[in-house]
């Protein structure tokens, strides 16, 4: 029996083979107590096997726990505005299929079909939340697939962003048009600030003294870095943010005061339309970064504002820097003084010359 004496006095040492893996338990008191445990925890052990969970359809599985999980952890616009639609599209194709069903070749015939119907960026983001659900399945106790889940290659296009010209048309536009949403507009040029974190704005983010914006993770806001930043306050959007104001906790709220649940999108449309330029608010965040780079050739500091990786801002933005590799030419350059590397030389070569002369006439 699996009922050894502890190696302190007065314990047992239990062991209990279980799945091919060895549980081992320190218990108190004597070689009964210890047999009495043991017992215990067979039947639970046992028990525990004879209620281990079926897998569930895709389906059922995406409705009954997927779906509460992604509402409590994602934010509800994330939620209502994208998930959701991804999670459908997922379980049109998968619902039937059992979770332990899910392999390689049926992840690759979902790719095929939906390529057929939509971009390859689009596809791999719907591949994401499949291996979300798949982890969310794992981590819950359900038997599931881990099927090999490989993204499409997608061309990188560059970011596009507007010129001087097409920004004054929008700021004119909105002005015209939508005048109480200037300082949101604005906000968005002079800092590359997303649009959650325009409509999450407090002003209690706003330091006028050191010229800072503070833009850190709560309730209403969370970075996608999960880290807070600060953004440096130009003239421009201090002047701006210096009238009255409709709100004592929100910088950018309604006409009536309440705060923004979603981004103002078809009021922005409207104004982007009518200053005839493509692209949506996004693209401010693309504009901030080409002046910025234009005045600041600096890829990392402009990666810290952002908040985004190094890397990131690399990829979508060293095209704003066509000289950048030109400018690191002679970044390190360095060498000897001449008359040191003549000296040097000249002793190099009288050595070989004293080598070659020995090794030829010992």
């Amino acid at each position: 029996m699996p009922n050894y004496k502890g190696r302190r006095k007065g314990t047992r040492r239990i062991v209990i083979w279980s799945d091919g893996k060895p549980l081992e338990w320190i218990v108190e008191g004597d070689k009964k107590a210890g047999a009495e445990f043991e017992a215990k925890q067979r039947l639970e052990l046992q028990a525990g096997k004879l209620t281990k969970r079926a897998a569930p359809t895709f389906s059922s599985f995406c409705a009954d726990h997927y779906r509460p999980y992604a509402k409590t952890n994602l934010k509800a616009s994330t939620w209502k505005n994208v998930r959701i639609y991804q999670v459908a599209t997922l379980v049109e194709f998968f619902g039937s299929k059992k979770l332990t069903e899910l392999d390689f070749d049926s992840v690759e015939l979902f790719k095929r079909v939906r390529l057929k119907q939509i971009a390859a960026n689009t596809v791999n983001a719907e591949l994401r939340v499949l291996s979300s659900i798949l982890t969310v399945a794992k981590d819950s106790g359900f038997p599931c697939a881990t099927p090999k889940i490989v993204k499409l290659r997608v061309h990188e296009t560059r970011a596009h962003a507007w010129t001087l010209p097409e920004l004054q048309r929008v700021f004119a536009m909105t002005r015209a048009m939508k005048p109480w949403l200037l300082p949101m507009v604005l906000f968005l040029a002079n800092t590359g600030c997303r649009r959650g974190e325009a409509i999450a704005a407090e002003w209690s983010w706003v330091d006028f003294d050191r010229g800072m914006i503070s833009i850190p993770a709560n309730e209403f806001w969370r970075p996608k870095s999960g880290k807070p930043r600060e953004i440096p306050l130009s003239d421009s959007l201090r002047a701006a943010l210096s009238g009255p104001r409709r709100s004592e906790q929100w910088v950018f709220p309604k006409l009536t005061g309440e705060r923004y649940t979603d981004f103002p999108k078809d009021l922005f449309e409207e104004i982007r339309d009518a200053a005839g330029v493509t692209g949506g608010a996004h693209t401010f965040r693309h504009t901030f970064a080409s002046f910025f780079l234009q005045k600041q050739p600096d890829l990392f500091l402009l990666g810290k504002i952002l908040g985004q990786s190094t890397q990131r801002v690399t990829e979508l933005y060293t095209h704003l820097l066509p000289d950048h590799l030109r400018r690191a030419r002679n970044a390190v350059n360095l060498a000897p003084t001449l008359k040191t590397m003549a000296k040097t030389m000249a002793k190099q070569s009288k050595r070989s010359k004293t080598l070659l002369k020995t090794k030829t006439h010992p």
